[in-house]
């Protein structure tokens, strides 16, 4: 488990621009302009080196790595607990991961190192067959998302998209610099909400600044 938890890790960063190098299944050391600035344990915890303390960038790095850390985390645990997802006709090595209201979710690791993949489906011929598949390459809260609606565990309606959660948070922006002054308990009720949308949505800093740029274009 450790390992394959490192490796996809470093793999996930990797493809954001985060430089990371294994140290003998130990730790994943994080590089910020060459430098180990923090590492995650094979246990989920991430710290910060002395090379990184009292740096606003690697304090910007971590919060971005912890995320990162936590959603693989998640999927390679379960994905290792799971049972095999038995159906005819299903040549690959799903893994059931969930199996709700006629839906299915499963999860699939590549190999050589390449990821995941996870899809969900619904039953078709009394259950011995899979149909309507979702497929979703190393996205599992979105995997998830997909499976809660489709099965009827949660409605639709109760969801917000990446776009409308990055509007709220630029909305707070503006209620706490320009808005009126807020209450204790208003202004507690709109930091913890700012929390949750930058935990859900891992490039909320790259939507707020594209968001800006195009409104100055347009301007």
């Amino acid at each position: 488990m450790k390992n394959k938890y490192l490796t996809e890790l470093s793999r996930r960063l990797s493809e954001g621009g985060i430089q990371s190098t294994i140290r003998e299944d130990r730790r994943l050391d994080i590089f910020l302009h060459d430098r180990p600035v923090l590492y995650v344990s094979p246990s989920n915890d991430v710290f910060l080196l002395p090379a990184g303390s009292q740096n606003e960038e690697a304090s910007e790095l971590y919060h971005q790595v912890a995320v990162t850390a936590d959603g693989v985390y998640e999927y390679v645990e379960a994905m290792e607990n799971a049972p095999p997802l038995r159906v005819s006709g299903l040549h690959e090595d799903f893994r059931l991961l969930a199996d709700f209201g006629g839906t299915v979710l499963a999860g699939l690791e590549r190999e050589n190192g390449q990821g995941y993949q996870f899809v969900n489906w619904v039953w078709a011929y009394e259950r011995q067959g899979l149909c309507h598949g979702h497929y979703f390459e190393d996205d599992f809260q979105s995997a998830k998302q997909d499976f809660a609606i489709r099965s009827g565990l949660i409605s639709k309606a109760q969801l917000f998209s990446p776009e409308q959660l990055t509007e709220l948070y630029r909305a707070t922006d503006f209620l706490l610099e320009e808005g009126p002054e807020l209450e204790e308990k208003q202004l507690k009720a709109i930091q913890e909400a700012r929390t949750k949308i930058e935990y859900t949505v891992p490039d909320l800093q790259t939507r707020l600044e594209q968001t800006q740029e195009q409104g100055m274009e347009l301007n």
